[in-house]
């Protein structure tokens, strides 16, 4: 295997985001990359780069720490911890998370963020998550706001 293969490839993607240095993961996608989680479902790569840039950008309180879970062929997964400080109103937020990254010619090209939408929903909207976060029509508006709040982002971004 050489030194790019999956398991440094997924390192070199974890350690730039304990470092929030969004140019690097996003260096790490292939043009065709795809990127899903609970919150930003079915980005494609492009979207992916700038998603990362915001949530760098904006991430406050900031650590990470990961895992490599397994290694197989074209793919990692890998465990991570994120801990932040979210939204206006402060809450912090420790969300774990399970990741799958296919990597094709050195590259990412499909990657999966999978965690409890109402565990995280409960820490990061408060009350709000913690009475609504199960219910399947209040995890579509965080989406939708998500997905506007990446659209604004990208419209700043292209001035």
């Amino acid at each position: 295997m050489s030194s790019r293969g999956p398991e440094h490839l997924a390192r070199t993607f974890y350690d730039a985001f304990a470092r929030q240095d969004a140019t690097t993961m996003g260096g790490l996608y292939s043009d065709q990359a795809t990127f899903s989680d609970p919150i930003f479902p079915n980005l494609n790569a492009q979207e992916t780069q700038i998603m990362w840039a915001m949530l760098c950008q904006s991430a406050k309180n900031f650590s990470l720490s990961y895992e490599i879970r397994e290694i197989g062929g074209d793919y990692v997964i890998v465990g991570w911890t994120a801990k932040y400080t979210f939204g206006p109103a402060g809450n912090d937020v420790e969300n774990r998370v399970s990741t799958r990254l296919r990597f094709r010619d050195e590259k990412i090209v499909e990657h999966r963020d999978e965690f409890n939408f109402y565990c995280w929903a409960r820490q990061a909207l408060g009350l709000s998550g913690a009475v609504f976060g199960f219910i399947p029509f209040f995890q579509f508006k965080v989406q939708s706001t998500a997905r506007n709040n990446l659209q604004k982002f990208i419209r700043r971004q292209s001035r």
